[in-house]
């Protein structure tokens, strides 16, 4: 704290927001962010911190479903090495244009027919001039030819939009496929938030949600649901956008802040488990990861700790989260049950036990992970949602300008956001 005095609020009757752990039958599953890549260096220097271990995803072969057909796909194992910072980067931003563009070419018809000769180009060519690393274009093509059947020379840039847009949750292939070399907290990512609670000790609050911030030219007051009325020279607000504008401020926040609000929506995410008694997968070669065009769960991972039972977890996001928001936990899990044994056959029906979280319907956090934006929104007013209001700051995995959405987008904004704080406290008149 830098000989600060800090008081930290926490609805919650625990730490971590959307980083959660929990035990079934003596099993501990995260239902939470769980994932950590190369370029996560922050989280990876708390890593070192809290003194964790990491590992990978499971080798071995990925299953893919695509059109009612199953293929099997060896990992490569890339170039020896993972990407660097900057060519993850690349490969994340081509990933965003082509599904942005394969979301165009299904919805707007006309400029499709419009661009009937810019679409007909190879798509290597469109590679090479939208990535630009030699590395994020060989991923992008080795993944992108297993889902097409077919190399990137040999299609048409439209062709492969229209396939890509089909349901494969390119994403993700992409994630698992090799080139990223994700990386997971052995005994859960819990361990590095319980770390950073320990250095606040008793200046850490459970069970106290805040309900209103008062703010003049000296100090602010924040209100809590139980009455109580907390004074202190800044605020630092961590809730996502859409509950952090759900607050009484006084005054106002400004309008702009509303009205971007109003043209975003919260992304809809349950993360669901399933354990088996054994990672039965391993057996036959595979690595327990797949990718589907078609199912409530259309990608899986093996997330099972050395020497535990089997664990295999899936997220359902979007409109599919949505709808079976509304449905109850046990259809939930009779949707992952059928999903997998469409991939992996009737083995996946197997006596299991499951547990799933709907982050949409969690009242503390009301929607996983990244927002979405309206076209034009962040560019003109959504990154100025990380700018102070007064004495009022606010900091998250939304309000990141790097990696937002995520872990590393979180501690880098909240981090940010504690310096700036600093520094106004060192020039602010007692």
């Amino acid at each position: 704290m830098r000989g600060k005095q800090v008081i930290v609020l926490e609805a919650r009757d625990r730490v971590g927001g959307r980083v959660q752990s929990s035990w079934v039958d003596g099993q501990l599953v995260e239902s939470g962010a769980q994932w950590l890549s190369p370029g996560n260096e922050q989280m990876h220097e708390l890593v070192r911190e809290a003194g964790a271990e990491l590992v990978g995803p499971q080798e071995g072969s990925l299953l893919i479903r695509s059109q009612g057909s199953v293929v099997r796909s060896q990992q490569s194992s890339g170039r020896g090495r993972s990407l660097s910072p900057f060519e993850t980067a690349d490969l994340g931003q081509g990933v965003a244009r082509f599904r942005r563009l394969a979301q165009r070419i299904s919805s707007d018809p006309t400029w499709a027919a419009a661009n009937q000769t810019w679409l007909a180009q190879p798509l290597s060519r469109w590679i090479k001039t939208n990535l630009r690393t030699p590395a994020a274009q060989h991923d992008f093509s080795s993944a992108l030819s297993t889902v097409l059947g077919a190399l990137s020379s040999d299609i048409a840039l439209g062709a492969a939009l229209k396939a890509g847009e089909s349901g494969v949750d390119l994403e993700s292939l992409f994630t698992v496929s090799g080139g990223l070399k994700l990386r997971r907290v052995v005994g859960g990512m819990h361990q590095l938030t319980e770390h950073l609670a320990d250095q606040v000790g008793d200046r850490l609050q459970l069970k106290t949600t805040v309900t209103g911030i008062e703010q003049s030219a000296d100090t602010v007051i924040v209100h809590t649901a139980a009455g109580d009325q907390i004074e202190a020279r800044f605020a630092l607000v961590t809730m996502p956008p859409w509950l952090a504008l759900q607050l009484d401020y006084l005054p106002q926040l400004p309008k702009w802040r509303y009205d971007t609000l109003a043209r975003t929506t919260p992304g809809a995410a349950i993360k669901a488990v399933v354990i088996y008694e054994t990672p039965w997968w391993r057996e036959s070669g595979l690595s327990g990861q797949m990718s589907a065009d078609e199912g409530t769960i259309r990608t899986t991972f093996d997330v099972t700790d050395p020497g535990g039972p089997g664990v295999l977890t899936g997220m359902l996001g979007g409109s599919e989260a949505v709808k079976m928001s509304r449905l109850g936990s046990e259809a939930r899990e009779r949707a992952l049950i059928n999903s997998l044994a469409a991939v992996f056959g009737p083995i996946a029906r197997q006596d299991h036990k499951y547990l799933d979280h709907d982050w949409l319907a969690d009242p503390f956090t009301q929607g996983c992970h990244t927002p979405h934006f309206s076209p034009g929104i962040w560019s003109m007013s959504g990154q100025l949602l990380a700018e102070p209001d007064g004495r009022v700051h606010f900091a998250g995995a939304e309000y990141a300008a790097k990696f937002n959405g995520y872990l590393e987008g979180a501690l880098r904004s909240g981090r940010e956001e504690a310096k700036a704080i600093a520094r106004r406290l060192g020039s602010d008149s007692p």
